[in-house]
């Protein structure tokens, strides 16, 4: 097997040189975007310490929309707190009759962990910015880090999922900063199973992972084409009403 060239060597490829590298073979083009590291710590480390990174841009996309979250959150942790303190205010997110969170606040679908769940989005947003700082500055993360982010990206999948369910069965209205949470978990979920994928991290063939990371954007749009229909289908009367 030929030596796999440094990362400074990779750097200092001509074009011409790098797409000659590359070839067709996926791990090499895996290799180059995630510098994928097989020998990191001594011999025999367990598996879960094995680290890859990915491209700034990832890292970015996850500053970006960690701030946005932690914003979104802390808007609705105000909003509770001031209907706490006086349960006739006026909220700043109560926009129209469907578009409004005043009552998604103080019931137990906002509090599904016994405290409002923006206390907790807020959390794991704050944990997601600082994984994008790490990224962007070019640091490779353990395999476990790679497990968590994905498996928090499906959790917040599924609390879309339950959520937009709650918001069209049981409230019949929108909640703006939900939805502004909704849309920033959408590409960190697709983002990050895509790169986890492509680091080696989900048990993928190479040519699969690397099929995955370039489907990213499409999987992306997907799930928000099926948030836009969702709420198109259900809320297709109020809607005609707002904008006929």
């Amino acid at each position: 097997m030929s030596r796999m060239p440094t990362d400074a060597e990779i750097d200092e490829m001509s074009e011409a040189e790098l797409e000659a590298y590359l070839g067709s073979a996926p791990e090499r083009e895996l290799d180059r975007r995630t510098r994928r590291n097989t020998d990191d710590g001594p011999a025999g480390s367990p598996a879960w310490l094995r680290r890859s990174g990915a491209e700034r841009g990832f890292g970015g996309l996850l500053i970006v929309c960690g701030l946005i979250g932690i914003v979104a959150c802390w808007e609705l942790i105000s909003a509770q707190l001031d209907l706490l303190r006086n349960p006739d205010a006026d909220l700043i997110c109560d926009v129209s009759p469907l578009v409004s969170c005043g009552d998604s606040l103080n019931v137990w679908q906002g509090n599904l962990l016994g405290v409002p769940n923006s206390f907790v989005g807020g959390i794991a947003f704050g944990a997601l910015a600082a994984i994008g700082a790490a990224l962007f500055s070019g640091a490779r993360l353990p395999r476990w880090m790679w497990w968590g982010l994905s498996a928090g990206s499906l959790g917040g999948i599924a609390f879309v999922i339950w959520f937009l369910s709650v918001s069209i069965m049981t409230f019949g209205k929108l909640c703006p900063f939900c939805m502004v949470i909704w849309s920033v978990t959408i590409p960190v979920a697709a983002h990050s199973w895509a790169w986890t994928a492509a680091g080696g991290h989900l048990g993928l063939r190479d040519n699969l992972a690397l099929d995955l990371l370039r489907a990213r954007w499409w999987i992306m749009t997907a799930m928000y084409l099926a948030v836009v229909i969702t709420i198109i289908i259900a809320f297709g009367s109020q809607l005609a009403k707002v904008f006929g």
